[in-house]
């Protein structure tokens, strides 16, 4: 198997276990409260992250290579924070969607980050200059976005919608945070220090309301079962696409996250016997078609990047 085989394998298997997180975090619904579920989330990811740090620092230490820290290098705290808060308030944004929107329009949602870089990356990194084709990645996804929610006042899932779309804005500004704490001139940090620093702090944000309206575990045997997987599966989703990463550049892969409206589509008509309207179908087009053009785009700049 070739190294792009394995990132689109890696890339799909990324998009199958977000599916299985999602559907598992709706199986619950409001039985457990979205604090704990981010608890879980930490303290799983804060547990992998600092074992594997831990690790490698003993293994490195002895090569004399560059280690990971287990917290932000000097001059990198305020990214770090800024990091840290919008990835922690992603997570909580994205299971408070799922638990009231429909998996399919749930998970196209989050698909709008792409979107939200760019239109971040104009502003805030001075080299991004936007193009057509990305003007046009942007109206066809707010199109399909538009499609998906049918805003109207009579709307009463409204809300939930416009948490989604903050989700998706969250997520693009934490990518944001990432990029410059990776290539920073001086003391670029290892995306190990950025997950166990994010767990840390989604840990230490969630404790209290996560001990606060925790009312017992009598009843929940299956609810709480449902957390576990949902923890396992969503750390299977982050880790599974950064190691797709290590074989093939994003630019090749990327694309293939799109697989996961199958499984929520699928998941969705199985669990809850939800079949999308014809709105929100053409939303989902909409949105993936904006996909593919940046797709076809940013591998025709690599590829000729590449050759020069």
């Amino acid at each position: 198997m070739s190294d792009l085989s394995k990132g689109i394998f890696l890339v799909c298997f990324s998009a199958f276990a977000s599916a299985i997180m999602a559907l598992c975090y709706k199986l619950i619904a409001v039985e457990v409260s979205i604090y704990e579920k981010l608890f879980a989330r930490g303290i799983l990811s804060l547990t992998i992250a600092y074992s594997w740090i831990y690790l490698l620092r003993r293994q490195q230490a002895k090569a004399q290579q560059l280690i990971p820290a287990y917290f932000a290098q000097r001059g990198n705290g305020w990214l770090m924070l800024g990091r840290c808060l919008s990835g922690c308030l992603g997570i909580l944004t994205y299971i408070y969607v799922v638990n009231f929107l429909s998996l399919a329009d749930a998970d196209m949602l989050t698909k709008l980050a792409t979107v939200f870089i760019i239109i971040f990356g104009f502003f805030l990194f001075p080299v991004d200059k936007i193009n057509a084709i990305q003007i046009g990645v942007v109206i066809l996804s707010l199109i399909g976005a538009f499609l998906i929610i049918k805003p109207s006042f009579t709307n009463p899932l409204l809300g939930s919608y416009g948490m989604g779309i903050l989700q998706a804005a969250l997520a693009a500004l934490s990518y944001i945070f990432i990029r410059y704490l990776l290539t920073k001139n001086e003391n670029p940090e290892h995306p190990l220090t950025i997950e166990s620093s994010l767990a840390l702090f989604t840990v230490v944000v969630a404790i209290y309301p996560a001990y606060y309206y925790f009312t017992g575990w009598d009843g929940k045997l299956l609810a709480y079962s449902y957390l576990g997987l949902a923890t396992i599966f969503a750390l299977l989703a982050q880790y599974s696409f950064s190691f797709a990463m290590k074989y093939a550049p994003a630019v090749e892969v990327n694309v293939y996250q799109y697989s996961s409206l199958l499984w929520s589509s699928l998941f969705g008509w199985l669990f809850f016997a939800f079949i999308p309207d014809f709105l929100s179908l053409t939303g989902y087009l909409f949105i993936i078609l904006g996909g593919l053009i940046l797709y076809a785009y940013n591998l025709k700049q690599y590829r000729r990047q590449q050759k020069s």
